[in-house]
């Protein structure tokens, strides 16, 4: 049988023909020497607050919180929109690099991202994305961003000039791109790999130039991507390739839409390979209701039976609700699920439009301080102890399918708020990438941009070093 890189020849020599719909670009990251990834990588900044962030990091200096979060190294109270918090992330991250924490790969390419959380194991594809695949729907989305959110990492973003952690996309899997992804990681020996405090593994891969071509050859084929996690994150990023466009042409600049500001961080998992947690909400107030009444006024949407076992919903079309220190199987009654409305088939739309709305007055899950949502990696233990602290009740629901989300984005409609829990989650600082033509960014020193090119790139390839836990 002839391998990946002997069939794809063969149809390079006949004419293989590729339809331009979404690109994916190989690109030069910055990443960090192997022996010290497992002292640099963290969490995605926007899982944690500012305490819990200060806590991870410690005395750890190459923690890459002090990069994405570095409100963590201000006092109490500081405005985390003010100047001195930009500035500080643009600091951190000429620091990494001029330390050597983050070196940049002298070879373009794409990597390969593995996470494992248990038995389930997700390999991932880290590329560059375009800004007008996202502005023309060709990735799609299904959620909207809070403009306060969005400013903020828009601001931090040109002040970096880099994209210091990827937008996690997806796609409607492709055999040819599974099968490459197969053979590059039972073949090669990672670059990194990395055991976190959570007991999840990152392993980092570095494709060849063979591999990497391909790969980008297949996603030429593919007409969209989804974001799955990461919408402020995408938004920035376009707001920032338009700014860095616009500045570009009034500065006579000729473009060819292949400028480096075009493209942003991305990390492609096939959807076949993706597990969707729960998204749960506690109520901190009943609302004017007692126990009681909250329970009557349920049982008009819902069937209503108290659980004595374990009470994590097991199939759509029940929620749980904990309650008076007792939990509930809440079944939706017939007839009350548009099957065929991608939003209102949603149990999560059921349980916001009955319970939330009608019963509660909760209209604006964004805003409304009344309620709050807890991720379902935290477990159920996580909603009793809120209901035994600061809420009255909780609601644990079962998971939203990759298939419902992506029928969603397909009929560009946009889910309710807090409804997807991507986990495990891709660790920032594992890649980045850092822009090129800095100099139309107004908020860039002309001095600290020149670490960028200091010190010089690396042949990774020789750096791979063994599994560290």
């Amino acid at each position: 049988q002839m391998c990946i890189r002997d069939r794809w020849y063969q149809r390079r020599v006949h004419g293989d023909l590729i339809y331009s719909m979404v690109k994916v670009k190989k690109f030069k990251g910055f990443v960090p020497p192997a022996d010290i990834a497992p002292k640099l990588i963290s969490l995605p900044y926007d899982v944690m607050d500012t305490k819990e962030a200060r806590k991870i990091a410690g005395d750890n200096e190459m923690c890459f919180l002090r990069v994405s979060r570095p409100d963590l190294e201000f006092p109490d109270g500081t405005d985390a929109y003010s100047q001195q918090i930009y500035e500080r992330a643009r600091d951190n991250l000429y620091k990494f690099i001029s330390k050597g924490y983050l070196v940049q790969d002298k070879t373009a390419r794409v990597y390969i991202y593995a996470q494992k959380m248990g038995d389930h194991i997700q390999y991932g594809i880290v590329g560059l994305s375009n800004i007008d695949d996202y502005e023309s729907g060709k990735i799609k989305k299904h959620e909207l961003t809070r403009k306060d959110k969005e400013a903020d990492r828009t601001k931090i973003t040109d002040m970096q000039n880099a994209n210091t952690g990827p937008v996690f996309l997806t796609y409607k899997h492709r055999d040819t791109i599974d099968a490459v992804v197969k053979e590059v990681v039972t073949t090669q020996a990672p670059y990194a790999h990395v055991v976190a405090p959570d007991s999840f593994e990152h392993t980092l891969w570095l494709v060849d130039e063979f591999y990497s071509d391909f790969l980008v050859h297949e996603f030429a084929k593919i007409p969209n991507t989804y974001i799955a996690d990461g919408h402020h994150r995408a938004a920035s990023a376009f707001n920032v390739g338009k700014l860095r466009k616009q500045a570009a042409l009034a500065a006579g600049q000729k473009l060819t839409g292949e400028e480096d500001f075009h493209y942003f961080l991305s990390i492609i998992f096939p959807d076949n390979n993706l597990k969707i947690l729960d998204y749960n909400r506690v109520l901190k107030t009943l609302c004017g209701n007692t126990e009681e009444q909250m329970v009557e006024k349920i049982k008009d949407k819902y069937t209503v039976e108290e659980i004595k076992g374990d009470p994590k919903p097991t199939a759509k079309g029940t929620h749980s609700m904990y309650l008076g220190k007792k939990w509930y199987k809440l079944t939706i009654k017939p007839g009350l699920v548009d099957a065929a409305d991608p939003i209102k088939s949603l149990d999560v739309e059921v349980l916001s439009s009955n319970v939330l709305s009608q019963i509660c007055g909760i209209t604006d899950l964004r805003a409304d301080k009344r309620i709050d949502f807890v991720g379902g990696i935290r477990g159920m233990p996580e909603l009793e102890r809120r209901c035994n602290e600061d809420c009255v009740c909780a609601f644990a629901l079962y998971p939203v399918s990759i298939a419902e989300v992506m029928k969603v984005a397909d009929t560009g409609m946009i889910m309710p708020p807090k409804s997807t829990w991507f986990e495990p989650k891709p660790r920032s600082g594992f890649v980045l990438h850092v822009i090129e033509n800095a100099q139309f960014s107004p908020n860039i020193k002309t001095q600290a941009c020149l670490l960028y090119t200091s010190p010089s790139p690396r042949d990774l390839s020789t750096s791979r070093m063994p599994s560290s836990a």
